[in-house]
C-alpha cells in the first residue's frame, strides 16, 4: 500500500512538472515575442541538443546490440530505452516534416537549398522501416546487430546532411521569432504527461552546452522540478542497461 501511494504521489509531481513546463513554455514564447530582437538570426542550438540526444541513444543500442546478439529478446531496460528513441524520433521527424520544413521552404529561392530541403523529407522516409527492423529484433524475432547497423547508418548519415546543409539555412533563412514559434508547435505535439519524458530523455547525458541550449527554453521552477524530481525518477529507470547474468532471477 505504502509503495502505491509512493507511486502515485511520484506521477501526482510528475504532473505537475509537465503543467509547468506547458506553462513555461508559453510564457517563454510570449517573451521571445516581446523581445527586441524578434527578427535576430535563428539559433539552432536546441536542435544541436537533440540531435546529439539521438546520436547517444545509438551509441546505447550498438552496444546492447553487441551484447545481445541474437537472444531470444532484449530485457525490459533496453525496450524502455528503445520505445523512447523510437518515439522522440518520430516526434521530432513528424515536427519537421509539418511545422518546420513548409516555413523553411517559403524563405528560399536558389534551387540548390530547396533541393537541399526537401532531401531531409526524403530522408525521413527512409528510416521507419530500419526501425521496424530493429523492433522486430529486439522482441526476439532474429540476429540484432545487422539490423542496429543499418538504422544507425541511415539516421546518422541523416543527422550529419542536416548539420552540414540545412542548420546553416535555417539560421540565414528564419528569424528568432519564427523559430521560437516552430519549438513551440513542436511542444504542442507532446501531451502535458509527455513533455516532462521528453526534457528528462534530452538532458541524459549532455553536455554543458547542450544543456544549457535546452535549459534556455525553460523557466527557472521547471529547470528545479527537473533536477529534484523528474531527473531521479527518470535515471531510476535504468534504461539501456543489460542485467548482469548474477543479477537475474
Amino acid at each position: 500500500m505504502a509503495g502505491k501511494v509512493a507511486r502515485r504521489g511520484r506521477w501526482i509531481l510528475a504532473s505537475i512538472a509537465g503543467a509547468a513546463l506547458v506553462l513555461g513554455g508559453a510564457a517563454r514564447l510570449r517573451a521571445g515575442r516581446c523581445s527586441s530582437l524578434p527578427d535576430a538570426p535563428a539559433d539552432v542550438g536546441f536542435m544541436r541538443a537533440l540531435h546529439a540526444a539521438l546520436r547517444r541513444d545509438l551509441s546505447r543500442l550498438r552496444q546492447a546490440a553487441a551484447t545481445l546478439g541474437s537472444s531470444a529478446g532484449a530485457p525490459p531496460t533496453v525496450l524502455a530505452g528503445w520505445d523512447a528513441f523510437r518515439a522522440q524520433l518520430g516526434n521530432h521527424h513528424a515536427a519537421e516534416d509539418d511545422d518546420l520544413w513548409p516555413v523553411l521552404r517559403r524563405e528560399l529561392s536558389d534551387a540548390a537549398d530547396l533541393a537541399s530541403v526537401d532531401a531531409m523529407m526524403e530522408e525521413h522516409r527512409q528510416i521507419p522501416p530500419a526501425l521496424a527492423g530493429v523492433d522486430a529484433a529486439l522482441r526476439g524475432a532474429g540476429e540484432l546487430t545487422a539490423p542496429v547497423e543499418l538504422l544507425s547508418a541511415v539516421v546518422l548519415d541523416h543527422l550529419a546532411h542536416e548539420e552540414r546543409e540545412v542548420f546553416s539555412l535555417i539560421e540565414r533563412h528564419l528569424t528568432r521569432a519564427q523559430w521560437r514559434a516552430f519549438l513551440h508547435k513542436e511542444r504542442g505535439r507532446l501531451s502535458p504527461r509527455d513533455r516532462p519524458e521528453f526534457l528528462a530523455w534530452i538532458l541524459d547525458g549532455a553536455g554543458e552546452h547542450d544543456a544549457a541550449a535546452v535549459l534556455a527554453e525553460m523557466p527557472p521552477p521547471a529547470r528545479l522540478v527537473y533536477r529534484w524530481i523528474l531527473r531521479p525518477r527518470y535515471d531510476a529507470q535504468r534504461r539501456w542497461q543489460i542485467p548482469s547474468p548474477s543479477s537475474q532471477p
